[in-house]
Order: structure tokens, then C-alpha cells, then sequence
């Protein structure tokens, strides 16, 4: 009994542990769940909603404190506020970026009016590096976080590109052994998002967190006074980093363009230098055509000849058409005779008339004269003179 009771035990154990790691597993990702958050976050949100509604933006920074740090309207003026207005507002840019949000607050942001009015035609976004503090998310979840952010980026404006940037390098923690688990995890979100580059075609992928780098691979106090955030030297760095693309981007299909353009003059020398030997060919042709004279043509001249001993027979039927003339036997006045003979079936003598020609039509006069002295006529006269 003491073993079944153990068994049972351990079997109601196991299944207490096979459902708390089932719960664990279906976790709901927090980064991929939009959310608010303070009052004064609330305020900075509207003055957003409000830049948006005015509209005029083709290019707009989203992202957290480090995006923040590049000024502009609704902003301070440290960091990067003087390479912004000179370099970035000219390209009617404006910066949506909050200090300390993380991939949930900004789909909260655009689920909530800051794309509302406004189709940018490019988005830098740079985002994540907030959700790598301590064991709130796992790499992976971060990466599912920022495509959640592109994905609503698309549903508000689809034809929107992104230059998404890889999360900066940093270097904060309370230890070494710190540091080393965030700079893996945020390695690790890079090679994940790196992934939704799809040649620039919606999204571009760029990595330029090797531009605050030393040579021994730290990060400079003068780029990166606290290893987290730039300088206005940092913020240099980062707009000629990403300037020239951003005005590719900006230009759509427009920028692709010449490329093609080079590869057609390339290949233009090429091929009107080849066709320029075969020019001799069609002088070869032309002897070709000479011999081929209509020499041949000319015996067929004869053949009219033929034609010609077609039409002499023809005279020769022509000669029995005059044999034809017995139409005179049109001495058809023998049949207009029998017209009279029409009047006379009343008569029936007719018969008698079939020997000669003309002395039918002398009887028939006689007839006639003898009808009109006839006593039906006589008869006919009473009878209408009552």
C-alpha cells in the first residue's frame, strides 16, 4: 500500500509541474502587448497626435530616449537638436521618440493617432534596447516586439519604408556578468531582426553600432557619456551614417533608378562595335541580287503568243452566228394570227383555217362580218337599247 501511495504521489507531482511549465509557456508576451503608460507619457503622446494631424511628414524618427535625444518639435535642444533642424527637418522630419518606452508602448502610440493624418514615406525606427533590461523579455520576444511595430506601421500607411536599425551597442549593468547577458540578448535581437530586410522593399535592415566603437571595441565617453546615450558628437556620427540612405529611401523608385542606367552604358559600347563589321554584308547581298536580274523573266515573253492563238479561234464561231439570221423565219406574223383565233373560239370553224396562211385570215374576216350580222347580235342590241 505504501508504494501505491508513493506512486500516486509522484504521478499527481509530475502533472502539477507539466501544467505550471504549460502555463509559463502560453506567457502572454509583454512586448508585443500595447500599453500606456504615466500621465505626463500621456501628454507628450497628444502633442504627437497633434504634429500628426497637421500632416506635411515624409520622414519620421520613432523609438525611445536615444531617438528622444535628437530634438525637434516637442523636444528638448541637447543632443542631436542642431543636426536634426539643419540636416533632417529640410526633408519635413519630425521625432515621435519617448524616453524609457519600450516595444509596447510605441504600438500602443501608433494604434493610437500618431500615424493618423500622416503617410511618411520613410520611418527610422530604433527600438528595443529597454526591453533587454534584467529578465523581462527574451530575445526573441524583443524581435517579436519591433515586428509588431512595423507590422502597425504597415497597417496605417502601407506604403511606408522603414529603416530599422539595429539596437545600439551599450555598456551599463551592476557587474561584468550583467553586461555580458544584456549585450548577448541584444546581439541576439539584431540577428533576429536582421532578418526582415526585404531588400529595401518595405524594410531596410542597417547595423551601424560599430560607428561607436574604438578600436579595442568600447565605447567612448566622448560618443557615449554614459555608455547608453550619445553626445551631439554621436549624433554626428549617426546622421552620416544614415543620411544618404534616407534620401535614397525618400526618393522611392526614383533612386533605383540609374542604376540601370550605368549597366545600359556599359553595354552600349559593346554592341554597336560588333554590328559595325556586318555593314559589308549587305553589299554582298546586293551582288546577290544582281545575277539574280529578271534574265529569267524575259522568255517567258513568249507566253503571250499562246494567249494570242486563244484568240484566233474565236473568229471562227462568229461565222455560224449569221446561220442564226433564219430569226427571219421571224415571219412571225403566222403566230400573231392565231391571236385573232383567241376571239374566235367562240366561232369554232377554226379548224378549217389550218392549210394556207393567208386565206385563214380572209375567212376569218368573212366570220367576223358574218358574227356582226348575226341575229345574237340583234338580240344583244334590244336587249340593252330597253
Amino acid at each position: 500500500m505504501k508504494a501505491l501511495k508513493l506512486a500516486l504521489l509522484c504521478a499527481v507531482f509530475s502533472s502539477l509541474v507539466s501544467v505550471a511549465s504549460a502555463q509559463e509557456s502560453k506567457k502572454e508576451n509583454s512586448a508585443t502587448k500595447p500599453a500606456p503608460r504615466d500621465k505626463n507619457w500621456e501628454k507628450r503622446h497628444e502633442t504627437f497626435v497633434g504634429i500628426a494631424k497637421r500632416g506635411n511628414v515624409d520622414l519620421l524618427f520613432l523609438g525611445d530616449s536615444i531617438t528622444d535625444a535628437w530634438g525637434g518639435e516637442g523636444h528638448g535642444t541637447n543632443g542631436g537638436h542642431k543636426i536634426f533642424t539643419s540636416k533632417f527637418v529640410p526633408m519635413k522630419a519630425a521625432n515621435f521618440g519617448i524616453g524609457g518606452d519600450r516595444t509596447q508602448h510605441v504600438i500602443w502610440r501608433l494604434q493610437n493617432g500618431e500615424l493618423n493624418g500622416i503617410k511618411p514615406k520613410v520611418v527610422q525606427l530604433m527600438i528595443g534596447t529597454n526591453n533587454s533590461n534584467g529578465t523581462d523579455n527574451t530575445a526573441e520576444e524583443i524581435a517579436d516586439g519591433v515586428k509588431g511595430i512595423i507590422e502597425e506601421i504597415k497597417k496605417k500607411s502601407p506604403s511606408t519604408k522603414v529603416l530599422l536599425l539595429a539596437v545600439f551597442p551599450r555598456n551599463t549593468g551592476k557587474d561584468d556578468a550583467a553586461k555580458k547577458i544584456q549585450k548577448d540578448k541584444i546581439d541576439k535581437v539584431n540577428s533576429i531582426i536582421s532578418k526582415l530586410d526585404d531588400g529595401g522593399k518595405s524594410v531596410k535592415f542597417l547595423d551601424i553600432g560599430s560607428k561607436f566603437k574604438d578600436a579595442s571595441g568600447a565605447l567612448p565617453k566622448e560618443l557615449m557619456p554614459d555608455q547608453l546615450h550619445l553626445s551631439e558628437k554621436g549624433y554626428e556620427i549617426w546622421a552620416n551614417a544614415v543620411e544618404g540612405v534616407i534620401t535614397s529611401m525618400l526618393k522611392g523608385d526614383s533612386a533605383k533608378a540609374p542604376e540601370p542606367t550605368k549597366t545600359v552604358k556599359k553595354v552600349e559600347p559593346t554592341t554597336p562595335a560588333k554590328p559595325a563589321p556586318k555593314t559589308p554584308e549587305p553589299a554582298k547581298t546586293v551582288k546577290k541580287v544582281e545575277p539574280t536580274t529578271p534574265a529569267k523573266p524575259a522568255p517567258k515573253t513568249p507566253e503571250p503568243m499562246k494567249t494570242v492563238k486563244k484568240v484566233e479561234p474565236a473568229p471562227a464561231p462568229k461565222t455560224p452566228e449569221p446561220a442564226k439570221t433564219a430569226k427571219k423565219v421571224e415571219p412571225a406574223p403566222a403566230p400573231k394570227t392565231p391571236e385573232p383565233v383567241k376571239e374566235m373560239k367562240k366561232v369554232e370553224p377554226a379548224p378549217a383555217v389550218k392549210a394556207p396562211a393567208k386565206p385563214a385570215t380572209t375567212d376569218v374576216k368573212e366570220e367576223i362580218v358574218e358574227v356582226k350580222k348575226s341575229p345574237i347580235r340583234d338580240f344583244f342590241r334590244k336587249l340593252f337599247n330597253r
